[in-house]
Formats: C-alpha cells, structure tokens, sequence
C-alpha cells in the first residue's frame, strides 16, 4: 500500500465521491456476462464493442481502434491480480495502479470518483499522459468486489481514450452492471 502512495503517478484518493453521468450517448444492452472464475457478471455491449482474446483476463471486450488514440478501450473482468490489502477500497487504489499497466508509459491519475458498492469499492479517474508530444487522456474506472467463497475480490476495469470520448458513458453502465454470480 505504501508503494502505492509513494508513486508519483498515484495521488492521495479523495473523499467518498459518487460516480456522475459522463458525456456520451448511453449504449443499448440486452446480454450479460458471467464470468464464473471471478465471480462476477457484467453487461455486454452490442456492436461496436467486440469480444476479444481474454488472456490474461477472465472477460474482455474492446473497441475498435481508432486513429490518433493511443491506447484501445476495453472492458474486462479478472480475479484481483495484485496482493489483497486490508480494506477493498485499499485493494481498489492498488488495482488502479496497476491498470497504468494498460495505458501508455508516463500516464498519471486524476481522481473523479471514489464510492463504496455493494461488497466493494469503485475509483474513476482520469489517466493523462503524452503521445508524440500531445497530451491525450482516458477516462477509466476499476471496481473490485468481494465474492462470498472467493479466494480473491473480482476486479472489473473499463478504460476509453480521449477519442472514443463519445462512448464515455459506457463506463457509467459497466459499473452499474456489475453483480455476484456464483464463482468456480
């Protein structure tokens, strides 16, 4: 946990802060995932998210690349993979951490949410970060449940480049979608 704190890129996490309505149409969802290694079941967006090769995930779904971003935007789901803290928002600031893994190298956190959930904790936040001299960012969010029988929390982690701005509002309905299925 310390070595969370003591990164640059991590700041200190903010008060309890709800997630609010980011821009964006809402997309349309019928179909859930169940994804029975972490105990969690998520929705699934129609096109043009995609599913796509989970390792080492449990559950991954995508967009398509878009010209001019760095990074891809993704959703997908997975046991913890980082130590389990003491608490599970300590857990979640660890995962959050870790997910700069999937952003491009020099990204640094901005805090725009910080709420408990039902058996765990959602952070949103904001990763800035250079592309060819120009300053880019994605909007992300991580949510890390604790499952009854589980050995780990699940974590879900949802990250959209600032050029899928418009599909920013999908992050709000991932979160909100997140429920306990019995895990394997």
């Amino acid at each position: 946990m310390l070595a969370a704190l003591a990164d640059p890129r991590v700041p200190e996490l903010p008060g309890d802060k709800r997630l609010g309505r980011l821009p964006g149409k809402p997309h349309a969802t019928k179909r859930r995932i169940r994804d029975t290694r972490s105990g969690v079941s998520l929705v699934r967006f129609g096109k043009p998210w995609k599913g796509y090769g989970t390792a080492p995930f449990a559950t991954k779904q995508v967009l398509p690349k878009v010209r001019g971003a760095a990074t891809r935007a993704m959703l997908v789901s997975c046991p913890v993979p980082i130590n389990v803290q003491e608490t599970v928002k300590d857990t979640a600031l660890l995962a959050a951490r870790w997910t700069l893994n999937h952003h491009p190298r020099g990204g640094k956190i901005t805090w725009t949410a910080s709420q408990p959930i039902k058996d765990g904790w959602v952070l949103a936040y904001q990763v800035g970060y250079k592309v060819k001299g120009k300053s880019r960012r994605s909007m992300a969010a991580v949510a890390v449940k604790e499952i009854p029988g589980a050995a780990k929390p699940a974590l879900v982690f949802v990250t959209i480049p600032d050029a899928q701005r418009s599909r920013w509002r999908d992050i709000n309905t991932a979160i909100s979608s997140i429920s306990t299925v019995k895990p394997e």
